[in-house]
Parts: structure tokens; C-alpha cells; sequence
């Protein structure tokens, strides 16, 4: 029994708290699945006080963090911050196309692709980027789509059918309409995925690799 009183399923996993989602021919993105991130520049891992984004930049330590909650985003700044060009001080509403600084150069555009999920996108408008190599940084909540069309998370010009990606029972799981093998294997409807999945149809593949967000980010 849980603290509650509730049946605690064993059964259930807890999803890691970050992905490499690397998509062939598109490049990789981070996906983060904490309501809370934080971003600041070179540091040690976040348990150790350094940020879940770590930049190449001079930021603080952590800089900002960004809070979902319910269907809804803020940003909340740690040190010097604009929000569409204005400063903030304080917890901050972003919507979809708003531009954040940090600090006198960084700049991420904040995106909200689609009205049908809460899940948003990161784009690197400056040239800062982590260390590890990362096209874009997904903050996911419940679904992540992937596909042709600017209303994906992730657009894949090239590819004819959407994927979904999206968490039951504590596990990161997809579905298409178009056939998907998931390693060797063909898979129908909805599959769960591992760590090192790697998912490929007609006209796309793509791997997952779990991120440990607690070794060392500097």
C-alpha cells in the first residue's frame, strides 16, 4: 500500500526523466519530461546545484527555470531576463512564439506547435547549445508528435505519416497509421519503447537513448 492507502502497482515504471530522441536525416533533440526545468550555463549534474539545460554560455549557475503546470507555462528568472524584449523580474506566462534572453546573448524561442497537447519546444535562436550535441529541447507533457507539418513538436519534412510518442503507466510508448518495425520487429497500434529503441518505417527511423541528467553536464 501506498502512504495514501492506495495498491501500489509494481508493475508500473517510472519513466527516465530525459531522452536523445535522434531522428535520421533531421538531427537529435533533448526531451525532458520534468514539470520543472531549470536552465544556467556550465555546471555540475542538477543534483549538485548545476542546471537539467546546461548552455555553453556565460549564465549563472541556473539562470531560469520553466514551470509547467496544468496545460500552462512560466518562466521563472534567476538572473537577468527578457520576455519579448521586455525584463522581467518575476514568474512570467510564455506563449507560443515568445523569445527569452538570458543574460546579454542567449536566446531560445518558446513553441507551442500545436493546441492539441501541451508539450513545448525550445529552439536555439543564438548560438549557444549544451555540450552534447542538440538541435532543439522538447519539454514533454503526455504526447510528443513527430511528422510532416509545422503543427508537429518536431517537423520531419520528409517523412509521409506522423508518429506519436506518449507515456502510459510510467513508460514512453508510439503509434502511427504507418507500419513501424521496432528493432528487427514488425509492431500494430500502440508499442512501448525501451531505452536504445530503435523505430523505422517506410520513410523514417529513429532512436531513444536515456539521458542521465544526474552525471555531470559541465
Amino acid at each position: 500500500m501506498s502512504s495514501s492507502g492506495q495498491p501500489v502497482d509494481r508493475n508500473r515504471q517510472v519513466a527516465p526523466a530525459a531522452y536523445m530522441l535522434w531522428i535520421d536525416g533531421e538531427g537529435g533533440w533533448l526531451v525532458l519530461l520534468k514539470d520543472r526545468v531549470t536552465i544556467g550555463g556550465p555546471s555540475p549534474a542538477p543534483e549538485a546545484g548545476g542546471a537539467d539545460l546546461s548552455l555553453l554560455a556565460e549564465l549563472s549557475r541556473v539562470h531560469a527555470t520553466i514551470a509547467r503546470t496544468e496545460e500552462n507555462y512560466l518562466v521563472e528568472p534567476h538572473g537577468g531576463m527578457t520576455v519579448c524584449g521586455r525584463p522581467v523580474t518575476g514568474p512570467t506566462h510564455l506563449n507560443d512564439g515568445y523569445e527569452l534572453q538570458l543574460g546579454e546573448r542567449v536566446r531560445l524561442n518558446f513553441r507551442l506547435p500545436t493546441a492539441l497537447s501541451a508539450t513545448a519546444v525550445l529552439e536555439f535562436a543564438s548560438d549557444h547549445r549544451p555540450s552534447r550535441s542538440v538541435d532543439g529541447v522538447v519539454l514533454m507533457h503526455e504526447t510528443l508528435l513527430v511528422g510532416p507539418g509545422t503543427g508537429n513538436h518536431i517537423n520531419c519534412p520528409g517523412w509521409k505519416s506522423q508518429v506519436v510518442l506518449f507515456l502510459r503507466d510510467g513508460r514512453l510508448w508510439c503509434r502511427s497509421r504507418a507500419a513501424l518495425r521496432v528493432g528487427k520487429d514488425s509492431a500494430g497500434g500502440a508499442v512501448p519503447l525501451e531505452a536504445d529503441s530503435l523505430v523505422s518505417g517506410e520513410d523514417f527511423c529513429f532512436r531513444l537513448e536515456t539521458v542521465d541528467l544526474t552525471a555531470d553536464s559541465g
